[in-house]
């Protein structure tokens, strides 16, 4: 009898009725084994004679998915189904698919399900059969189809598998009531409802699916995953085609709509786009003229703010970087104002200077404030009891911070952290398949910083810190500080040892140590110039060496910095697209390049500005800028290189361009998520 068998319902159940089904199948199996017949009904059926497989198997593949082996269950299942009748190997493949999804594995589950057949199974398996898609389903974040696929499974479902009905049931009611799957039913019906282009129908719709993200929107664009119609209900037809052509409409909407988001900031590439995209929807009802207008009328809709004022420095300490954002605001308003006004309040070393111009700003009708630079008057801004104006400020907000009623999600902080950079170096690092770094860090406040935001995000996974050096700011010479670091004086020492033993003098060439493959150098330029062609001379020139957006000062000199040759650091966009002094524009604020990095802030500040909104509904949403490509980073809050937004997590991520250095002067990297990155 099936229900004999310890594999016959891999959905959980509680543990009593497990145990005492394995009790008493096992018993069943042992008197089966001295008998040799009689009760082999309560078995699995047996291989094939000649196969050599074991009829254990099928219980060995139960008992590990009992004790929580689900992947040694799955392949278990799989292997037994390759010599199973039909219908029997999908049964066993079911389960296989099943044990895959609680072992964390869903693309292991959809692969063994592309073997499956609703014909071959019975009621119950395609009961079990629906539970998994709708799991699927919902990893999808697809609910609607979830709760289909549930409907569909309650008319034969196993007692066993009730809880598991019960908690899918669950998540998919969670999942609808979110507002990204409200809005996916809704336009839903407005694309049913939708049988000739209307442009303002067009734009409304793209409107609302501002809610669903751009992963949500890459997901939905590819279609229907399963086809939730039972062959045994009759489906086919008139009725079936038409639910066919209006899937593959909506389906069209939703690739529209993430295509036309990836090509707002940045419009050169968007014919392009839009043709690909006829390619993939031949059917669809609109043309690519039409599908051009509606991303034409859509954009138009993301205009700057009427009146912003800008809080910057025009005296004291920080009167040069003011300069720079306040030219390079200016430079990204002349070309592309908007329909905007630009305002300018200065403010001072002091906070109360900053609290004064804010004032002054809102005298002024001012709707959107950017600004101020310094961290003290930043914190001094926020904490205003009336503060109800929104705020890009040109720092990181404080730690922890919770914005007054009616500002979440209002209130953003824009900066060159170096913490973040130092984070996105790692991250890049990794991304690259460097497993093992060395550290070299100066013996400083900022040195152990910058030296702790590397290791913290670096070990992650199997990734090690096989080495951490500290060298002294002042001296020029770090020889043997790297000697120690590459063990370089360990193969020394063995070697004088070898002598010393032999008692004979031997030619003998230290070895470094070879578990390093990557090199984090936190440094000036000044210091990296030192500490670089050391490096070459012992004998760790091949190995790659990273280091801070500081190794540049964004001057091109090819001969001041041709020691740097091929060491990788974070840039700017702007910076790269400028790295030769003739294309720096000629501004006395820029410094032939010493101040571009605020520059290009500064122009990022202005033209951020009418996405704001569409980033908070989308975190997916990137702003490619000119000082790094901008989003909002709502999982990571409490990381080193956040800018806090408060509880609602608005907090502004900027991940930098890379460069690496040759000839003396900064030219692109790969990004590793690039083809054609290689490790080394």
């Amino acid at each position: 009898m099936a229900a004999c068998s310890p594999f016959a319902d891999p959905i959980p159940h509680p543990a009593a009725r497990r145990s005492g089904r394995l009790r008493r199948c096992a018993a069943l199996l042992f008197l089966s084994t001295l008998l040799l017949a009689g009760l082999a009904a309560c078995s699995a059926p047996g291989p094939a004679a000649g196969s050599g497989q074991e009829p254990a198997a099928a219980s060995a593949a139960g008992a590990a998915f009992a004790r929580g082996a689900y992947a040694e269950a799955a392949t278990a299942w799989q292997r037994e189904a390759l010599d199973a009748a039909p219908a029997k190997a999908a049964s066993l493949r079911v389960r296989a698919a099943d044990a895959w999804l609680l072992a964390g594995r869903a693309r292991d589950a959809q692969d063994v399900l592309r073997w499956v057949s609703r014909d071959e199974l019975s009621p119950a398996d395609r009961a079990r059969l629906d539970l998994v898609l709708a799991d699927l389903a919902l990893r999808g974040n697809r609910p609607d189809e979830a709760e289909a696929l549930l409907a569909q499974a309650a008319a034969a479902l196993p007692d066993a598998s009730e809880q598991r009905y019960r908690g899918l049931v669950a998540r998919a009611r969670d999942q609808m009531a979110s507002p990204g799957s409200r809005t996916l039913a809704q336009a839903a019906g407005v694309v049913a409802r939708m049988d000739r282009y209307d442009p303002a129908a067009a734009v409304r719709l793209l409107q609302d699916l501002e809610s669903v993200t751009s992963h949500e929107l890459s997901l939905r664009a590819a279609g229907p995953q399963v086809d939730t119609r039972d062959d045994t209900r009759g489906d086919t037809g008139e009725a079936a085609r038409d639910d066919t052509a209006a899937g593959r409409q909506l389906a069209g909407w939703f690739d529209l709509a993430l295509v036309i988001r990836r090509n707002l900031v940045r419009p050169e590439g968007v014919s392009d786009a839009i043709a690909e995209w006829k390619t993939r929807h031949p059917e669809h009802l609109l043309d690519e003229t039409q599908a051009l207008d509606a991303w034409l009328q859509y954009r138009q809709l993301f205009a700057a703010p009427r009146r912003t004022a800008v809080l910057l420095p025009a005296s004291g300490g920080f009167r040069t970087a003011g300069d720079a954002l306040r030219d390079g605001l200016i430079s990204a308003y002349l070309a592309q104002p908007g329909g905007g006004e630009l305002l300018f309040f200065p403010t001072g070393d002091d906070n109360q200077s900053a609290i004064s111009a804010y004032f002054n700003a809102l005298d002024a009708g001012a709707d959107r404030i950017v600004g101020p630079l310094r961290k003290e008057s930043v914190e001094a801004l926020l904490t205003l009891a009336g503060l109800a104006t929104p705020v890009l400020a040109l720092n990181e907000l404080p730690q922890d911070f919770t914005p007054p009623p009616g500002l979440a999600g209002q209130l953003h902080g824009l900066s060159l952290s170096q913490e973040a950079e130092v984070a996105a170096v790692a991250r890049h690092a990794a991304a690259s398949g460097y497993q093992r770094a060395i550290v070299l860090a100066p013996e400083s406040a900022w040195g152990e910083r910058m030296a702790a935001v590397f290791e913290d995000e670096f070990l992650q996974g199997d990734r090690q810190v096989v080495a951490a050096s500290r060298y002294p700011e002042e001296e020029n010479d770090h020889s043997a500080l790297l000697e120690r670091a590459l063990r370089l004086d360990e193969s020394k020492q063995r070697g004088q040892q070898l002598e010393n033993t032999l008692q004979i003098p031997l030619e003998f060439v230290p070895v470094r140590r070879g578990d390093v493959d990557v090199i984090f150098m936190a440094a000036s330029a000044t210091q990296a110039k030192q500490i670089r062609p050391q490096l070459r001379f012992l004998d760790a020139g091949d190995v790659p060496v990273y280091a801070t957006g500081r190794i540049y000062s964004g001057e091109p000199d090819p001969a001041l910095n041709q020691d740097l040759d091929g060491v990788r650091f974070p840039i700017t966009p702007w910076a790269l697209e400028h790295a030769k002094r003739k294309s720096i524009p000629d501004l006395d604020s820029l410094r032939s390049g010493a101040m571009a990095s605020l520059f290009a802030l500064g122009q990022d500040a202005w033209n951020l500005l009418p996405w704001l909104e569409l980033m908070r509904k989308d975190p997916d949403f990137a702003f490619p800028g000119a000082s790094g490509t901008y989003s909002i980073d709502r999982g990571r809050s409490g990381r080193v290189g956040i800018d806090r937004g408060g509880s609602d997590g608005g907090g502004l991520r900027r991940e930098p361009a890379w460069a690496v250095f040759s000839g003396g002067l900064p030219v692109p990297l790969a990004n590793p998520a690039e083809p054609g990155l290689a490790p080394r």
